[in-house]
């Protein structure tokens, strides 16, 4: 079973002359920009988003929508089984925000009733219909990633993952990311020590460990491959970097955590 259940879905319309007042609602709700512009405003935070931006609201957060030019978006209104931070989620569009557009457009043309497409009142979904299941499990599982992923940030800083996943793991300053998420870098290290205990820099740090374990464990790149592929001068700088990280050596820890995968292997199999 998918972890949502799907109550509406339609492609959600703004004019400039249209303003949707402060309101919250009981449901889930996925916004993913076909084209124009939309401004998107919570107690705290205010987003202009336009063409490939996901924007995700969980139940109860309260938001106004304004339009400065003609807006476009697919809407899905849902129940969800996943627990994050009570607040507006922004993505702004990337290769993955793209794809998953894309997919959503594929999806929705080959198995929904075409009888609702350029229906802009949208249309809802019954218990007992069928055709939606397949967007239930492909949006659970675009809920599943992003979430994972950003369990630590919220808003509109949670795009970071973005920026440093496209660029490998390659190190990109504070003022860089602050940018890439529409912040002053006094703004951004503030949010990040907020919503972590960390500064910045360290919690960036953190996220490039984490890359480099995975491809310490996880791939056959040599030590040498894995801190060009994620940018560092050196092999030496990208052990150095490592070991003042975890306290051992890239090459001990990839040792280590291939006997550790050895010992949780069964002994047979039957």
């Amino acid at each position: 079973m998918s972890a949502i259940e799907l109550y509406y879905w339609g492609f959600a319309e703004g004019k400039p002359e249209k303003k949707v007042e402060l309101h919250t609602h009981p449901y889930w709700q996925i916004n993913i920009g076909i084209s124009g512009r939309c401004i998107f405003r919570t107690d705290s935070e205010k987003i202009e988003t336009g063409d490939g931006d996901l924007v995700i609201f969980p139940p109860g957060v309260p938001h106004s929508l304004s339009y400065p030019s003609p807006y476009l978006s697919y809407s899905f209104k849902f129940k969800a089984d996943i627990k994050i931070r009570n607040t507006m989620q922004y993505i702004r569009s990337n290769n993955f925000t793209r794809g998953i557009a894309s997919a959503v457009r594929t999806i929705m043309e080959t198995t929904f009733p075409t009888e609702f497409f350029g229906n802009m009142n949208g249309a809802v979904v019954l218990k007992d219909d069928r055709y939606q299941i397949l967007m239930e499990h492909f949006l659970s599982g675009v809920l599943e990633v992003l979430f994972q992923e950003r369990g630590k940030l919220s808003g509109q800083i949670s795009g970071i993952y973005e920026t440093i996943l496209s660029n490998r793991g390659r190190y990109i300053t504070v003022s860089e990311a602050a940018q890439a998420c529409g912040y002053s870098r006094n703004r951004f290290n503030s949010l990040i020590r907020e919503q972590t205990g960390l500064s910045a820099k360290d919690f960036l740090n953190g996220i490039r460990l984490d890359m480099a374990k995975r491809f310490l464990r996880f791939t056959s790149l040599s030590i040498g491959e894995i801190s060009e592929e994620m940018g560092f001068s050196t092999q030496f700088h990208f052990s150095d970097f490592f070991k003042r990280m975890t306290g051992t050596s890239p090459l001990q820890f990839r040792k280590t955590a291939i006997r550790k995968n050895v010992l949780d292997l069964p002994d047979s199999v039957e």
